[in-house]
């Protein structure tokens, strides 16, 4: 069994005022069920847990149920930070004895099917794998507004999600930051967690339309790529 693991208990409200990001409309529709939709179509995924704030729970599960998602879905109340609702979701879908989980950013609606699916496959092959894309600028490590040193570009990818994991590996990973007190600004890119196990991380390049809705401008761009014309 694969399970999608969706963060959304963030309360990032920069982008839309009172209202958390990922249940901000895009085309008329809360970006987190464009999300979840990929994932509902996605032949290789199983069941889906989204972690909610707590207060969020009991409607958000009544408009899954209008929305007619086929799949089975687990809500779990998420934490103070992002790594926390992981971990949460991690725990409540044990039961399901899953084999690959899949962690995907709420607000990146645009994620295909295809993707998904490749970045499965290859987790499933060598145990955690992630969507990244090559970069294409010249990168340069900077301190203190310096340039320290220029890195060699062709070495370098921006990580972007979903990322892919054997489920004990994720889980190991967790608990392994948890018991060495990794500061939670290290632990808001899952593969993080896995490289410090020394584990090998395959890449799956993505996609630019793959984007994270963070900003205005991002939302603008969102609304653009869903409506071209």
């Amino acid at each position: 069994m694969n399970v999608a693991i969706i963060p959304a208990a963030g309360s990032g409200t920069r982008l839309g005022g009172s209202i958390a990001k990922q249940f901000l409309p895009l085309a008329g529709i809360p970006i987190i069920f464009h999300t979840l939709q990929r994932f509902e179509t996605c032949p290789e995924i199983d069941a889906i847990a989204v972690a909610l704030p707590i207060s969020d729970i009991v409607e958000f599960g009544e408009e899954i149920t209008r929305r007619d998602f086929q799949k089975p879905f687990h809500l779990v109340p998420g934490g103070k930070e992002r790594s926390d609702s992981i971990l949460n979701a991690l725990e409540a879908v044990a039961g399901l004895l899953p084999e690959i989980v899949v962690v995907h950013d709420a607000v990146r609606p645009f994620v295909t099917t295809t993707q998904i699916s490749a970045v499965i496959a290859r987790a499933s092959e060598v145990g955690a794998a992630i969507l990244a894309l090559p970069s294409t600028d010249t990168i340069k490590e900077v301190e203190n507004g310096m340039i320290m040193r220029t890195l060699n570009r062709r070495r370098i990818y921006r990580a972007q999600t979903p990322q892919a994991f054997r489920y004990d590996l994720l889980l190991k990973a967790n608990e392994s930051a948890r018991a060495d007190f990794v500061p939670s600004e290290w632990m808001t890119d899952d593969s993080l967690l896995v490289e410090r196990l020394g584990a090998q991380i395959a890449i799956v390049e993505g996609s630019p339309n793959n984007i994270k809705i963070t900003t205005p401008e991002d939302l603008q761009l969102a609304e653009k790529i869903i409506s071209p014309f």
